[in-house]
């Protein structure tokens, strides 16, 4: 199991939204790659990473009864 994270991703449910958006392709290859190296979580793009790194706590606390 994996945690995917990812701000607006260009698909047909975005399509009205006024704001960057990432490729679904971009999502794929983050998620696989998450998974393929055991991540409990995938940030896809800076907004998830800078929203993350705002949260208190550890990975290791919030991941700890994996």
């Amino acid at each position: 199991m994996v945690g995917v994270h990812a701000g607006h991703v260009d698909t047909d449910l975005a399509a009205d939204v006024d704001s960057p958006k990432i490729l679904a392709d971009d999502v794929a290859e983050a998620t696989m790659a998450g998974l393929l190296n055991d991540e409990p979580e995938v940030l896809v793009d800076e907004v998830t990473r800078r929203v993350r790194a705002a949260l208190s706590g550890g990975l290791d606390e919030l991941y700890a009864n994996r």
